[in-house]
């Protein structure tokens, strides 16, 4: 396969370059270094890689110079920060939706056979149930607005010009090369990141909302297993087991310090993934584990 990951040196797109490159896939990657959050870069040097905004008409010159002939696109690129989103709700949006439509406009012209996007559980905003895919949706910001929006586009170029598009609803990711800083870094990786600098692990409200902790390792099995597939909509990709910010911060560190609770912030935030297991897929990392707890 020949495949082009746009937002390929983020955090999770430089996972699936490497394990596309690893199962011995050409890579195309595309990145231009502006998610706006603090995680790091990382760039392949055996892929083949442009440093460009895929929203932009330069992006889309070079999609058409050097992407004709891909059999898929991860569509990756973003900007993911939610306290940027809120503070500059067009920019943020524009960007995410002007990325998504340059790809899936290049996908219609060259007849692409799978374009997969990275959309996220934000979509369901607030809520106390178990999330399935069914569910009524309700975001509360410009990113995961841009997201379910994402989702919708998908789902007409699929309709009305024959795409092959699956839209995956991440939860809460953590593994290699996460973001340990900032306001809405994934919480494993921020208490690793404060035990390290001898500080206490901080935890906001009472500590007992939950989230569904899934490894980017999973993640990426998530994406390369529906490009191969024949199947096309919206899948949730998390693990079903949800942990509490205590439960996981007893994990790292009995130095603990809480803080106000923010404000909106959902107390429950689980994945049905019963959809995305009958196509195949299963999460095999266990959160107890990667962190070292036996």
């Amino acid at each position: 396969m020949k495949a082009l990951v746009t937002g390929g040196a983020g955090f999770i797109g430089s996972n699936l370059v490497d394990k596309l490159l690893e199962d011995e896939n050409e890579v195309i990657v595309f990145d231009n270094e502006t998610a706006n959050t603090h995680e790091g870069y990382y760039w392949n040097d055996k892929s083949e890689n442009y440093y460009v905004n895929v929203a932009k008409k330069y992006g889309t010159n070079l999609l058409q110079t050097y992407c004709k002939d891909v059999d898929c696109i991860f569509h990756m690129a973003a900007d993911i920060s939610v306290q940027y989103s809120i503070q500059s709700p067009f920019e943020s949006y524009s960007n995410n939706i002007n990325s998504l439509f340059n790809v899936l406009e290049f996908a219609k012209r060259y007849e692409i056979g799978k374009v997969v996007f990275s959309s996220s559980a934000a979509v369901y905003g607030v809520t106390d149930k178990v999330c399935v895919e069914t569910d009524a949706t309700d975001p509360l910001n410009a990113y995961a607005l841009s997201k379910l929006n994402g989702e919708q586009i998908m789902k007409m170029y699929h309709d009305l010009y024959g795409i092959n598009t699956v839209s995956l609803r991440y939860f809460n990711v953590y593994g290699p090369r996460q973001s340990n800083t900032g306001q809405y870094a994934p919480v494993v990786g921020i208490f690793q990141n404060q035990k390290e600098n001898n500080g206490a692990l901080t935890i906001v409200g009472d500590g007992e909302q939950t989230r569904d902790f899934v490894h980017v390792s999973d993640v990426v099995s998530a994406n390369m297993l529906v490009a191969d597939k024949d199947v096309n909509g919206v899948y949730n990709v998390g693990t079903g087991i949800e942990y509490s910010v205590n439960q996981i911060a007893d994990m790292i560190s009995d130095d603990q310090v809480y803080i106000s609770a923010r404000v909106g912030e959902a107390r429950r935030s689980v994945a049905d993934i019963s959809k995305i297991k009958s196509i195949g897929w299963d999460p095999y990392v266990k959160l107890e584990e990667w962190i070292g707890v036996s």
